[in-house]
């Protein structure tokens, strides 16, 4: 019951669906492209908690308690799943970071494939892309395979 849980928390209906196709086809996610310092990804985005994908107030508030780090975040909203959806704060008039240097994991490894999986998109403009990929030795392995048929 807890696996089930933790499952329906972690993705959205969406999510869900795209992960039980990506485990049917046997693709994975394959993250490509560079940054355009449009900022734009730091404007909606989503926050993920020891539970799941935040969705009340109150859950951002208790993950304070354990990161405090993430304060320079505001609720800007719901998107239409019911999550909470984040500005930064640290955003300049130009849309860049103020303190880039410093910025948190979570912002250096932006986008992250768990994006895909709460049902998110890349903000429009973004250099990003992410895809459904068959991987390079899945495929080499079967090409090998048909050549000594």
């Amino acid at each position: 019951m807890n696996r089930l849980r933790k499952f329906l928390s972690s993705y959205s209906f969406l999510g869900a669906v795209r992960a039980l196709r990506l485990g049917l086809s046997r693709k994975e996610l394959l993250v490509t492209g560079m940054c355009q310092a449009c900022g734009k990804c730091c404007r909606r985005i989503n926050l993920e908690g020891d539970e799941g994908w935040l969705r009340s107030e109150k859950a951002f508030a208790a993950m304070l308690i354990d990161y405090p780090q993430y304060a320079r975040f505001r609720v800007c909203g719901k998107d239409e799943q019911g999550f909470l959806q984040f500005s930064c704060s640290w955003l300049n008039a130009e849309g860049l970071c103020k303190d880039h240097e410093n910025r948190l994991p979570l912002c250096r490894s932006f986008p992250d494939k768990t994006l895909y999986f709460c049902g998110g998109t890349l903000p429009s403009g973004c250099g990003y892309q992410i895809r459904e990929v068959r991987p390079f030795d899945r495929f080499l392995s079967e090409e090998l395979k048909k050549r000594k048929e």
